[in-house]
């Protein structure tokens, strides 16, 4: 019994403060230390979920789902190739034009988006460029970075056994970027997640971002919670869910690096 309540303790200590915050979040309002105007009982918000509907819930999820990945798609397809090709066949153009793509890079997509909205218009093409302007830069960094750190003795040697191009690209210098190149699309995903809620309070009429913006415009405090609280989850969910791919397809790092120790 003792070992089952310890077990239970330990899988939950990492959340204690988190309980402890949503106690708090409850009582403040309703004892009169927060107005509950501005800041509403954490039941309050749950309710307001509630009356939402869980379908309706999951539709604006789904929505913007389909947006974070879909630029992200387009963003993948086209940074990890000009990547590998700086690179690999054309480092001395990657040094070139570094100065100039850091300089984009740093131009936030807000910024951008009434550019974006001139040239591409207002609504979905809008919302899509901003998520692939989000998250092209750090692919396409981190895969140059990744591809140029690759130890020339491996590629020595893999010549050295009459290893064609295309069999050094994928068996030898792929493998040794990938740690690289996936953290860059956990970064850029990430960021494409987040710059999308206010890209489509923007510019869209449905979706987490547009539930966030029309509840601010309407008055409901309730539902801005709420809002809130559900891209909060949904971001934890993506996180976890990229590190449990990174943790079992670049598991073979570890392995390399335990039997080098």
């Amino acid at each position: 019994m003792i070992k089952a309540l310890k077990s239970i303790h330990n899988a939950l200590t990492s959340y204690y403060l988190f309980f402890l915050l949503i106690v708090i979040w409850e009582l403040a309002p309703r004892l009169g230390w927060v107005s509950a105007v501005f800041v509403p009982p954490f039941s309050r918000i749950i309710k307001v979920g509630a009356d939402l509907g869980i379908g309706n819930i999951l539709l604006y999820i789904a929505i913007s789902l389909k947006r974070v990945f879909v630029g992200f798609f387009i963003s993948t397809i086209l940074a990890l190739p000009l990547g590998f090709i700086l690179a690999g066949a054309l480092p001395w153009l990657a040094r070139f034009i570094r100065p100039f793509t850091l300089f984009l890079s740093q131009i936030p997509p807000y910024i951008l988006f009434p550019v974006f909205v001139i040239i591409i218009g207002i609504g979905e093409g809008g919302i899509y460029t901003v998520i692939f302007w989000s998250s092209f830069w750090p692919i396409l960094f981190t895969s140059i970075a990744g591809i140029s750190q690759v130890d020339p003795l491996l590629v020595r040697a893999a010549k050295a056994m009459n290893a064609s191009r295309i069999q050094i690209f994928f068996k030898v210098v792929l493998p040794a970027a990938f740690p690289a190149i996936m953290t860059g699309m956990r970064t850029g995903l990430t960021m494409s997640f987040f710059m999308l809620i206010g890209a489509e309070s923007m510019g869209a009429d449905k979706g987490l971002g547009w539930l966030i913006h029309n509840a601010q415009s309407m008055g409901f405090i309730e539902r801005i919670y709420l809002g809130a609280l559900i891209v909060a989850a949904v971001g934890a969910l993506l996180n976890f869910i990229l590190d449990f791919l990174e943790e079992n397809i670049v598991d073979w790092k570890e392995v390399a690096e335990e039997q080098t120790v």
